[in-house]
């Protein structure tokens, strides 16, 4: 067996962190400088714009330039550099992955001496990963995300067997990485008919490789080669216009509610969101089919400065006129958000008037059809359009959500140019891993599982059990999102009805905010009768 190839620059000494920091940033830009083409050649997510390893060349270029060193009196130049150098869908994501490095260096650095090195290596893994997808207002597998959380899956897992070797820990980082990133194709339909992995992924494997040299493991090499997307099985040809904006710009003085919520408006307007940075300065990120209400969204909340709005000339999605999903809501503004990301809402109606118009609706389409039926007796009217349909040689799936939330949560997920029994799968899944809860008010005493209501009494309902009762819809509300909280979970919707005061969901927003700070809130003003407020927790 031949031994490994020394590194190219002697490695500093692997306990000076500093000096370990400082090396991998300029090793990185290096070797990301020398691979950008080959990496620009195998981007074809989430557009196939053969950007990629531009963006990211540009990205870690602007993070060497903004200070003279990495070294704790630079971290903020450095962090300020690294966003605003950001280009990109995936060099925002690796600013934010430098950025968090900084801030739990910073955080940390009185502890430093004290934590072996090898649990500093995977410590800082963890918080990349964690930063990056938290910085992602929709985060999908089979991307840099997926390859960044098992690098630090098997990091964490290496430095509980060798804590103070931070080679080690840095190299099963780098074999979970590369595994990781090998099973993109599998996880991404879009790669799979492409033929390649995931751009952003290799890109992330490459920093990884960068890590391991300057901890004295073998040389980084850039990637020269690299497999060209089938063009046959990218999508339709360009069409010669612009049928998509990317749009970027740096905005000061916005708070951490105010970039969340801008998170959430963004990702009501177009895809690809992602926002890196804090209240001193963060960069926005996003794609979507008219550039004004991306820089509109951002209007009174700081100061915005270098906009930058590149026309994308991207194919839509291969399938998009061959599947439909249709999706039965119980009020105009949930049908909104539905129609937002892709899917036909349907408004609630009597079993009847249900089937007529969803038969009716379904007609109208053509190809495949996925049908959300979002309430139990809608299931039943949605198995019988499924059997009528399934006779005329058409693919259609029913996905048995119960719940208003269960069906936001199912087609939040659904990606047009994957292939249907894997978008079934994903939209199941994802609808599973919904809870639910809802409030409304008494209209008739009744014996309940929390005791006897009469009419008027406010009641909280989660999983379908009505759990609370009480005379304020506030503190009901907020004991049944207590009730959801209480298992875990990384986003909370909060769907207001028709009769809720807007006053009840801003302090519900707010509290989880403070209580769970980790868990981001979306809202939507739903227009529903039956309830005041529906919940969701995923």
């Amino acid at each position: 067996m031949m031994a490994p190839e020394p590194a190219a620059h002697p490695p500093p000494h692997r306990d000076d962190l500093w000096a370990v920091g400082d090396a991998w940033l300029r090793r990185a830009d290096e070797v990301i400088g020398a691979s950008a083409e080959a990496l620009n050649a195998m981007n074809v997510f989430p557009v196939a714009d053969a950007d990629t390893g531009s963006n990211l060349r540009l990205t870690l270029r602007g993070m060497v330039q903004a200070a003279p060193a990495f070294d704790p009196k630079n971290l903020d130049l450095l962090v300020q550099g690294a966003i605003l150098s950001a280009h990109g869908n995936s060099g925002a994501i690796v600013a934010e992955m430098f950025t968090s490095v900084c801030r739990w260096l910073q955080q940390q650095s009185g502890q430093l001496p004290d934590i072996p090195a090898g649990v500093v290596v995977a410590s800082l893994l963890r918080n990349v990963s964690e930063e990056a997808t938290r910085a992602v207002a929709r985060p999908v597998a089979g991307t840099i995300l997926t390859v960044a959380a098992e690098a630090a899956r098997t990091a964490a897992a290496a430095a509980a067997a060798e804590p103070a070797d931070p080679l080690a820990v840095a190299q099963s980082a780098q074999r979970g990485a590369a595994a990781a990133l090998s099973r993109t194709p599998e996880q991404l339909e879009v790669l799979g008919r492409a033929g390649v992995v995931d751009a952003g992924g290799q890109a992330f494997v490459l920093l990884v490789d960068c890590l391991v040299e300057v901890l004295g493991g073998p040389v980084a090499e850039p990637l020269l080669e690299t497999a060209t997307p089938n063009p046959d099985r990218t999508g339709p040809p360009r069409s010669g216009r612009p049928l998509e904006y990317e749009v970027m710009y740096a905005l000061r003085g916005a708070g951490p509610e105010s970039l969340d919520q801008l998170r959430s408006d963004l990702s009501d307007l177009g895809h690809s969101v992602v926002i890196v940075g804090d209240q001193s300065v963060a960069q926005v990120h996003v794609h979507l089919a008219e550039p004004g209400p991306a820089v509109e969204a951002a209007l009174g909340r700081g100061e915005l400065s270098q906009i930058r709005i590149t026309a994308l000339e991207t194919p839509g999605p291969a399938t998009s006129a061959t599947r439909t999903v249709v999706s039965m809501v119980a009020g105009p503004g949930i049908g909104n958000a539905v129609r937002a990301m892709g899917g036909v809402p349907l408004l609630a109606a009597a079993p009847e008037q249900m089937l007529q118009r969803l038969e009716q609706v379904v007609a109208e389409t053509c190809g495949d059809v996925i049908l959300l039926p979002n309430d139990m007796e809608n299931l039943e009217v949605a198995g019988h359009v499924a059997a009528a349909v399934k006779s005329h040689d058409r693919r259609v799936a029913v996905i048995p959500t119960v719940a208003q939330v269960q069906g936001l949560a199912a087609i939040a997920v659904h990606e047009p140019t994957a292939d249907f029994d894997g978008a079934v799968v994903t939209m199941s899944t994802a609808a599973g891993h919904a809870r639910g809860g809802a409030v409304t008010v008494a209209e008739s005493p009744a014996m309940t599982m929390a005791g006897r209501c009469e009419v008027g009494d406010v009641l909280g309902i989660v999983e379908g059990d009505f759990v609370e009762i009480g005379d304020s819809v506030l503190d009901v509300a907020w004991r049944v999102v207590g009730r959801l909280l209480a298992s875990g979970g990384e986003l909370l919707t909060l769907v207001a009805g028709a009769g809720c005061d807007a006053s009840v969901v801003e302090e519900l927003e707010k509290r989880t905010r403070s209580s769970s700070p980790a868990v981001d809130v979306e809202r939507i003003d739903g227009g529903q009768q039956r309830y005041l407020l529906l919940v969701g927790l995923e």
